[in-house]
């Protein structure tokens, strides 16, 4: 009876490390993926934005 409770114990351990193995490389992937769509996303709308072409000058002050 001993052996069946030891195998099921190292059966449920054997799960429950699986899970948070698998769990944590969901984890990593979702970030992978997430700042891949982030990055993407921030150069599409850095890239559509309008830009201002011209120059920026120094004027003096007419005298009156």
């Amino acid at each position: 009876m001993f052996a069946i409770y030891e195998c099921g114990a190292c059966v449920l351990a054997v799960l429950v490390g699986a899970t948070l193995l698998f769990g944590a490389c969901v984890m990593v992937i979702l970030t992978i993926e997430g700042s891949r769509i982030v990055a993407r996303t921030w150069q599409e709308l850095s890239l559509g934005a309008a830009r201002l072409f011209g120059r920026w000058m120094v004027v003096q002050p007419r005298e009156p």
